[in-house]
């Protein structure tokens, strides 16, 4: 999510160069300094969101997170993307992945049953993990 750089939801061009910004520092992947590596969403040859994989603290456990425009949601987009993304996780070894989403979400919780993670409801009520089991495509290590 964008900071509230700017007053109001306006993309300014302030916003825009955060994200950007962002984005760029993340190119080196999950082995750069910022553990973390953020594909674009292409549909229509239109840029209609992003997805992202990082490093954890836990050994072989990579969290993942899907930002969609409105106009790609019930599409089958956010399926594909997430697919794409499970795969890279296994290629770097990854043998869990995780996304945390919340009780209010319908759209993300349902994709992430479809893709058959576990969703295990926070104490407090409104936030939800969600775990996947999968097994690494290559021989060496590459997550931490």
């Amino acid at each position: 999510m964008t900071p509230p750089l700017t007053v109001g939801p306006a993309w300014t061009s302030a916003r825009v160069a955060w994200l950007r910004d962002f984005h760029r520092a993340r190119r080196p992947g999950p082995a750069g300094p910022a553990g973390e590596a953020t594909w674009a969403v292409v549909l229509d040859e239109q840029v209609v969101g992003s997805v992202r994989l990082k490093h954890t603290d836990e050994h072989g456990l990579l969290e993942m997170g899907i930002w969609l425009t409105r106009s790609a949601r019930g599409r089958g987009v956010g399926r594909a993307a997430m697919d794409a993304t499970l795969r890279q996780a296994a290629t770097l070894g990854a043998t869990q992945v995780q996304a945390d989403t919340t009780v209010a979400n319908a759209g993300a919780l349902a994709l992430l049953r479809r893709l058959g993670f576990t969703l295990v409801l926070a104490e407090d009520g409104q936030a939800v993990r969600a775990l996947l089991m999968i097994g690494p495509k290559t021989s060496g290590d590459q997550c931490r």
